[in-house]
């Protein structure tokens, strides 16, 4: 039972015990003693007083017992705490058991002692209902205590186990800056031309030169600064 409902449940037990415990025997007293003042026992004198201070104890007992959640020790308390008060408050009402009326010269004695004795005695068995409430439900209780506490554990366990994530912190973006639409382009669309293809290697490059002779029209080698043939001299142009 939730705390919300144990505490309208407790307002719902207040009203009732006061009305069944305070309001009405007093008015039924008003209306008794109003009618037939030759009634009298032992408790008449005051016995609204009586019944403010028992009923009162009633209502408060009760009230504390739909506080507590069944299964408790509070609870177990105030319910046989309560069911004391009803049998003083009853025996108050009937005054022992022993009443008398009188009408002028005569006295008339009421003995109903053993009667209001059996009716205490009836009442008292409740107290084995709220003993049986009681140890009913405290093993309830300790097994959701339990319960509560090994969900706790695997809790810490699962926690313990799996590594807090990290969060990274995002840089600003451009979609956080403007509301159109990024496309990314390639390079030559917006005037970049494709890199040159890969040169070859110098050693690749380079091929022996071969003179002519501008006279005899002789090759010789690149080395050459004249022509061995008619021993004319090799200018720039004569390497091919």
């Amino acid at each position: 039972m939730r705390q919300r409902n144990r505490l309208s449940d407790a307002t719902w037990t207040a009203f009732t015990e006061a009305i069944r415990f305070v309001v009405i025997p007093i008015v039924l007293v008003d209306l008794v003693t109003s009618n037939y003042p030759q009634l009298t026992h032992a408790f008449m004198p005051e016995i609204k007083t009586y019944i403010l201070f028992f009923g009162g104890m009633i209502t408060a007992a009760s009230t504390l017992e739909a506080v507590n959640r069944p299964g408790t020790f509070k609870r177990l308390l105030f319910g046989l705490a309560a069911l004391a008060f009803v049998c003083m408050w009853l025996f108050v009402i009937f005054g022992g058991g022993i009443a008398q009326f009188t009408y002028g010269a005569y006295t008339v004695e009421f003995d109903i002692s053993k009667i209001v004795y059996i009716m205490l005695l009836g009442i008292s068995l409740k107290g084995l209902l709220v003993v049986s409430t009681y140890s009913t439900h405290k093993h309830l209780l300790k097994d959701q205590e339990r319960q509560k506490k090994l969900e706790v554990l695997r809790e810490k366990a699962a926690s313990k186990a799996r590594p807090a994530a990290r969060r990274r912190t995002a840089g600003p973006s451009f979609e956080s800056l403007t509301r159109m639409t990024f496309e990314v382009t390639p390079d030559d669309s917006v005037g970049y031309l494709p890199p040159p293809p890969p040169r070859p290697p110098r050693e690749a490059q380079r091929t022996p030169g071969i003179k002519q002779c501008p006279v005899c029209g002789a090759k010789a080698s690149s080395k050459e600064l004249s022509c061995k043939n008619c021993g004319a001299w090799f200018s720039k142009d004569t390497v091919r």
